[in-house]
């Protein structure tokens, strides 16, 4: 297969002289390179200290025993995310060049407002990629319809339903992938992701692991991402690793809350925060009970949380750009030095 080049080049123009690559494998800053004939093989990158995203497309200077990247062709999308928390805090590229991404949430004692309300807000980029939610383990309750239904009405994104027990909802979740696209699923650890990725690709594609009966948590089946190409409906998958915990940094809640961004156009002021300022309609919605306090509360939570990780976030660049510039600065000052005359 083409590997995702057709969709590609519908953002991006290549040179088609050159030898192409699709990043595969990213473990380590060890990378794997797919061709276009499917074949895989070991890279190194040119530049050494340059690195890159397992699907960043390549140019290659094929070698006896590897192949040499020369340059990193254009991103049109990356997957993202933010770990850690205050001055720890740092954003975490994990695959790049998606088309779609899905959003797997269990439905399970863990299935929270909440929960979504943060992963749509952390992932979602309308401007780079689809994003929907995928509710799996639907055969765990028989309202699985109706709590999907109510949440796509509420978030205005896509949600499927499925199960990869009864297999409900797949063909409908399968027939979202256009041909040629590329994929990511993502989510918390235990969300079983990999069997939903295995009856979605009609194969076993995935390795899969039992979750806690105790804490309905799971352990982690991937730990690096990986570019793997799906036959069974002509399309490329890049699988991440779970993730216990997602941060966030600056983003537009609008897409989040779009009842709360209603609202906020009848406020006094265009930059108002909904939180002390006069003539605010959101608080007076909370008031008279037309937004619910609990959907204002997580609004509150994840303005504030956003608001300081993006500070400790643009701290730690400036202090890098600080330090940059004072090396450089150093370095000009030591080829500008002659030593006095005896």
């Amino acid at each position: 297969m083409e590997l995702g080049l057709n969709t590609y080049q519908q953002h991006e123009q290549i040179d088609g002289e050159k030898t192409l690559g699709r990043i595969s494998l990213n473990s380590a800053d060890m990378y794997k390179v797919m061709h276009l004939d499917g074949r895989e093989s070991n890279a190194i990158p040119k530049k050494r200290t340059e690195q890159f995203l397992v699907g960043d497309w390549v140019t290659l200077d094929p070698q006896i025993d590897f192949d040499l990247i020369n340059e990193r062709l254009p991103r049109y999308s990356t997957l993202g995310r933010i770990t850690g928390e205050e001055y720890r805090a740092e954003q975490k590229c994990a695959a790049s060049n998606i088309d779609q991404l899905f959003i797997c949430i269990s439905l399970n004692k863990n299935l929270t407002d909440s929960r979504i309300n943060r992963y749509l807000y952390a992932l979602k980029k309308d401007d780079e990629y689809q994003t929907s939610v995928v509710l799996t383990k639907s055969d765990l309750t028989s309202d699985s319809s109706k709590i999907a239904a109510q949440l796509a009405a509420k978030l205005q994104v896509p949600v499927f339903c499925t199960s990869s027990v009864t297999s409900d909802g797949i063909e409908k979740l399968r027939s979202s992938i256009l041909p040629g696209q590329t994929v990511s699923f993502y989510g918390n650890s235990g969300v079983g992701k990999s069997s939903l990725i295995n009856v979605v690709a009609q194969k076993e594609v995935m390795a899969t692991s039992d979750i806690s009966a105790k804490t309905d948590k799971g352990r982690h089946t991937t730990t690096s991402s990986r570019l793997i190409p799906i036959e069974n409906g002509d399309f490329v998958l890049i699988d991440t690793p779970g993730v216990k915990s997602i941060g966030v940094g600056a983003n537009d809640l609008a897409q989040v809350f779009p009842e709360i961004a209603e609202l906020a156009k009848n406020c006094r002021f265009n930059d108002c925060r909904h939180l002390d300022e006069p003539d605010c309609a959101v608080k007076e919605a909370v008031q008279n009970g037309t937004l619910a306090q609990k959907t204002y509360d997580q609004f509150l939570a994840l303005q504030k949380e956003s608001e300081l990780t993006q500070g400790y976030l643009d701290k730690k660049l400036a202090k890098k750009l600080n330090q940059k510039a004072e090396f450089k600065k150093q370095t000009i000052n030591y080829h500008r030095y002659r030593k006095p005359p005896m």
